[in-house]
């Protein structure tokens, strides 16, 4: 289905690769997908707009298909709802790595650096030095945890470390990287919470990431502590979020992803204290990640177009 962010670039970038005999067709609907879909053999679609209805029509229709190119980083819908077999899914590599960093940057240091109460003061027109100063912080030596360390994570990475923080990643693998001071399995979180100053989420969504910081993990960080989650919003539980928040367990947190999306009027977590909530934007810095989702997908479509191998395999 048709990509809202990006798709003059994509469609440039695909007319100037594909000759004769090949056609691109876009669609704006499940119904329209299920009219087109019987000769497509690429299929390029974000991600969030993948619904089990979507799944249902490539199967029964999608005879030919043989790769389904994700126009984001993230893949949990393609894994929940699945996919015909023998089709190659690819996502988005590192497109969207600049623009998710900084967007988790932004949040962790209008936390630390308290806009929250720097905003409310500015609209009720007041000076007030007092309640923002005594609270305010920075990432130069501190420590700060990253959850996830792939393109995004380890971008994160190197930007934190540009700020003079000690990186700590945690992943699966526990693999060394250059943008990491440490390296650690995720099963090490519990042991790492209680020293980390910022914990920044850039885990994949999964069974077992959902709810992977709650209740338990906020009262092992620190009174001082900042978390932003720029990954899934299923990887914080909400509720304890806004505990830890109200009384004083950690210091504050970003949220560019949330659950639900988009959270209800009714959600506490609206006026929560010393919280940025952003609508899910860290990837749309106008034509940046367009630029850079275009090469991906070009690339890709190249390679096809040659026999190489694709890059940025998700689901085999």
């Amino acid at each position: 289905m048709r990509a809202r962010l990006g798709a003059a670039a994509i469609r440039k970038r695909l007319d100037a690769l594909l000759g004769a005999g090949h056609e691109v067709v876009a669609v704006d609907s499940e119904a329209e997908l299920a009219d087109a879909v019987a000769d497509a053999q690429i299929f390029l679609v974000p991600d969030s707009f993948y619904s089990a209805e979507t799944a249902r029509i490539l199967r029964e229709r999608a005879k030919k298909l043989e790769w389904i190119q994700l126009l984001t980083a993230g893949y949990d819908a393609v894994a929940r709802h699945g996919y015909p077999p023998k089709v190659i899914v690819t996502n988005a590599g590192d497109a969207f790595a600049p623009a998710v960093a900084t967007q988790a940057l932004a949040l962790l240091l209008g936390v630390q650096r308290q806009f929250p109460i720097l905003m409310a003061d500015q609209q009720r027109r007041a000076w007030d030095k007092g309640g923002a100063r005594e609270r305010c912080a920075a990432p130069a030596d501190t420590t700060a945890a990253v959850l996830g360390f792939g393109y995004i994570g380890s971008e994160i990475g190197r930007l934190l470390k540009a700020f003079g923080a000690h990186v700590v990643a945690l992943t699966r693998s526990a693999k060394p990287h250059p943008f990491a001071d440490e390296s650690l399995a995720i099963g090490e979180l519990h042991a790492v919470l209680p020293r980390a100053d910022a914990i920044i989420v850039a885990l994949a969504a999964s069974a077992e990431t959902h709810h992977l910081i709650g209740a338990r993990e906020f009262a092992l960080m620190k009174r001082s502590a900042v978390i932003v989650n720029i990954a899934r919003g299923s990887i914080v539980d909400g509720a304890a979020l806004n505990a830890a928040l109200r009384d004083g367990t950690i210091l504050g947190a970003g949220l560019d992803v949330t659950e639900p999306e988009p959270l209800p009027a009714s959600d506490p977590l609206w006026d929560a204290p010393n919280l940025i909530i952003a609508p899910h934007m860290a990837g749309a810095p106008g034509s940046l990640t367009a630029r850079r989702l275009a090469q991906v997908v070009g690339d890709n479509v190249a390679r096809r177009l040659n026999g190489e191998p694709l890059r940025h395999v998700v689901r085999p």
